[in-house]
């Protein structure tokens, strides 16, 4: 009888730990961080564990506590693995646990840290001569351009990723390893490309990207590719295709993944199929169901795309006090994801956000304007020269355009006044005077719900204040009237007298300063800003001649 000879121990904990470990990826696959973190912390508890397989350990470990939000222990745990790796002496095991740190980096917004790690792991994995953990880099610092706005430059990366993965040979990697690597891959070169306009090579990713999605068993990526499969369908306004698809999605989710982020994509992407469908109802219902799941995952980014699509939606139905809300909580929550996170793309999303303010700041101008015959196109260009001087007195580009916004909107109170007061063509009596009077008050309380990023409240107040304590509502006077206010007040009067009324003609440039100059010498303006704007009056002469 033959005897069989039992393998060396060494094996036996060799195959023990790639076991454990491919138990611990099964249960990533599906989203189960709590299973893949015990099966790491058994492995680490292990004191004869090598310096190597504690770097891989602690590296997944790491990953896990990451997907659930927890930065802190994660980022201690990647530092831990990559001086485990230094100490194993193994080049790939060091890049790999370098990479890992940076990965989380750059999630966490330190981009410049981010990048430093994956050079240092570029020249670890350059020694290892490991093409894998190369290919995985390229994919990485595609992300960081991405990130950056340079979409190009991380289309290329991701291609780049690719073509290194396919000139691998299959032994060299597991099929599901490399399957699940191309499916994150293709996956991203669909995003770009959906933001790029390339919406025919979106497609045929997405498509790729599902398929290899089924062959890794990654089921959570893939419910993330078909989601952004619905976003490129949108945009090109395939719509009954994207609605079929949100639909299957709904049908097809757990109670469990009820509470993952992609869920509360899903009903953003279902908000903005219904406002293109007109059905204003059911767009509302679904951003608030989005807010919620945003709310209930602490997402911040969902939340403020959230905000921003229920914008649109406000601004297609022209309610304006609700699109201003709505834009004010999207800008609020990109702040915060900023300030976190310091990402570019936040600053162009911020952007865009603003163009919208000034658009439904605009348009209720004009809505304002409509009911006084007298006054089309005030609101502009008193916000024009009221912008003139405030740059003169030293406001940043930031507070300018804050400071814009208040100015288009300082006579929102108007809304309150009667036609027949706004278009009297003679003086107004003493009950009318009063009515008038109250635009100012009535103003900040149109506007009292909406926290604008800059306090532009006082502007619409106290616009009508006068230096010397005369004017309305609270009788303030010098500098107890806020700055904004003394800007605006001198831009409103110039105005004013420029502008034709139902009592009299509008006045040239030169008559206006000078009679404003007379009026001054009473103490209707604050001294410092009139002379600012005895500045922009000369220029405006120079530039007439």
């Amino acid at each position: 009888m033959a005897v069989l000879n039992s393998p060396p121990a060494d094996a036996v904990t060799r195959r023990s730990f790639e076991d454990a470990l491919e138990e611990a990826r099964a249960s990533e696959r599906v989203g189960d961080w709590s299973a893949a973190r015990s099966v790491y912390q058994q492995l680490l508890d292990d004191e004869s564990l090598s310096a190597g397989d504690r770097s891989a350990a602690l590296r997944w470990m790491g990953r896990t506590c990451a997907e659930e939000g927890d930065s802190d222990t994660a980022v201690a745990l990647l530092e831990r693995a990559v001086e485990a790796g230094a100490e194993s002496g193994d080049a790939t095991v060091e890049a790999r646990a370098l990479n890992g740190l940076a990965v989380i980096e750059q999630t966490l917004g330190n981009l410049d840290r981010s990048e430093e790690l994956y050079a240092l792991a570029r020249i670890r994995a350059a020694v290892a001569d490991d093409e894998m953990l190369l290919a995985i880099l390229d994919q990485n610092l595609g992300t960081i351009a991405n990130i950056r706005g340079n979409l190009q430059l991380a289309l290329d990366s991701y291609q780049s990723s690719r073509r290194r993965l396919a000139a691998l040979g299959r032994s060299s990697v597991g099929a599901v390893a490399r399957s699940s690597f191309e499916a994150h891959v293709l996956n991203n070169i669909g995003m770009v490309c959906t933001d790029l306009g390339q919406w025919a090579d979106a497609e045929v990713a997405y498509v790729a990207a599902c398929d290899a999605c089924i062959r890794s068993g990654e089921t959570g990526l893939l419910r993330r590719v078909e989601v952004n499969q619905v976003e490129l369908w949108i945009a090109r306004k395939e719509i009954t295709r994207a609605r079929e698809r949100c639909e299957s999605l709904l049908q097809h989710a757990s109670p469990e993944q009820n509470s993952s982020p992609w869920i509360g994509d899903v009903y953003k992407h279902y908000g903005v199929i219904c406002r293109e469908e007109l059905q204003y109802d059911h767009a509302d219902r679904w951003f608030g169901m989005a807010a919620r799941a945003a709310r209930d995952a602490h997402d911040l980014l969902l939340s403020a795309e959230t905000a921003r699509e229920q914008a649109e939606l406000y601004w297609a139905q022209s309610r304006n006090t609700d699109t201003l809300q709505a834009l004010n909580a999207a800008h609020n929550w990109f702040s915060q994801l900023r300030a976190e996170r310091d990402l570019d793309a936040i600053a162009r999303r911020n952007g865009r956000l603003e163009e919208r303010f000034l658009d439904v700041v605009r348009k209720w101008g004009e809505s304002i304007e409509s009911k006084d015959v007298y006054t089309q196109g005030h609101c502009v260009r008193v916000a024009n020269v009221a912008c003139a001087i405030a740059e003169l007195a030293g406001f940043d580009t930031k507070t300018l355009f804050w400071f814009r916004i208040g100015a288009l909107l300082h006579d929102v109170g108007k809304l309150i006044v009667p036609e027949e007061i706004l278009n009297k063509p003679g003086r107004l009596n003493e009950e009318e005077w009063r009515i008038m009077k109250r635009h100012p008050e009535a103003g900040e309380e149109l506007l009292a719900d909406i926290e604008f990023p800059w306090d532009i409240r006082p502007m619409v107040r106290n616009h009508h204040e006068r230096w010397d304590g005369c004017g309305y509502p609270d009788g303030l006077s010098g500098e107890s009237i806020p700055i904004s206010a003394r800007i605006l007040c001198v831009a409103d009067v110039y105005d004013a007298l420029t502008t034709t009324r139902s009592y009299r003609s509008g006045f040239d440039h030169e008559r206006a300063v000078e009679i404003m100059v007379e009026n001054n010498a009473s103490g209707h303006f604050d001294p410092e800003v009139f002379d600012l704007f005895l500045s922009w009056a000369a220029t405006y002469n120079r530039q007439k001649d």
